[in-house]
């Protein structure tokens, strides 16, 4: 049975790795709302525009727009309010994990640069972008990010994972640039996700979530708050081609 005040969710992972996807995907299984941190930025931005894909079609006059610190000093101090006074909310951010002192599961996805740049091309709807084009979008994104929060908040988003309770890896699921495999991989990975963060949400025993890792060693790389593991941790830079 679920805990009776419903802890939030707060999802984490780099430019593409699915978090939109399986954050809603999570938040309408489990009866949740749903905030996403990209809606509040355009709001806090007066960006009036749909949310999906908008980092890949407004990229340059999102960043213009952000110059300076204010905007995201703004939208930090909103999800971590929002966190604070809220339950059974899941959240779809970057850094919430590590800003917020609530009470919360975390997770991060872990996705490779390739696998996310085949993402961003079949994800494309007003736009036209090539595969290469793709990658380098994703990786300007990614280090730009990066090096806010470093300078920021003092934490590497390419490394730093100790604040997380689940840490799941969707990289090996999308192996062509192509709808069919795009979603046939959400659908392989959405029932890990639900069932891996049931298990944490019903602080189940470390032995049953080490059962659940086990089910799944390619995509549940670590869960629990003891950090159990299906098997050896890595973590790469997000240009790191292996696993």
């Amino acid at each position: 049975m679920f805990p009776s005040h419903r802890p939030n969710v707060a999802f984490a992972g780099l430019t593409a790795a699915g978090k939109t996807t399986h954050a809603r995907r999570l938040a309408a299984d489990l009866g949740y709302d749903y905030v996403s941190a990209t809606d509040v930025m355009l709001a806090i931005l007066g960006i009036d525009t749909p949310s999906d894909g908008v980092w890949f079609e407004r990229f340059d006059e999102i960043q213009a727009a952000r110059r300076g610190d204010a905007a995201d000093a703004e939208l930090d101090r909103h999800l971590v309010a929002l966190a604070a006074t809220r339950q059974g909310t899941v959240f779809d951010t970057w850094a919430l994990a590590w800003l917020s002192p609530s009470p919360m599961v975390r997770i991060w996805i872990e996705s490779d640069l390739e696998s996310r740049a085949r993402k961003c091309l079949v994800s494309q709807e007003r736009t036209r972008l090539s595969l290469r084009d793709c990658r380098e979008l994703v990786r300007a994104k990614d280090h730009d990010t990066r090096d806010r929060f470093v300078r920021r908040h003092g934490f590497d988003l390419f490394t730093d994972r100790a604040r997380y309770d689940l840490i799941v890896c969707n990289s090996h699921l999308i192996p062509a640039a192509d709808r069919e495999c795009a979603d046939a991989g959400i659908a392989i990975f959405t029932p890990v996700v639900r069932e891996a963060v049931t298990g944490v949400l019903q602080s189940r025993p470390h032995a049953e979530l080490a059962r659940i890792a086990a089910r799944y060693p390619a995509e549940i790389l670590r869960i629990g708050p003891r950090r159990l593991a299906a098997g050896a941790e890595q973590e790469t830079a997000p240009d790191s081609e292996s696993r």
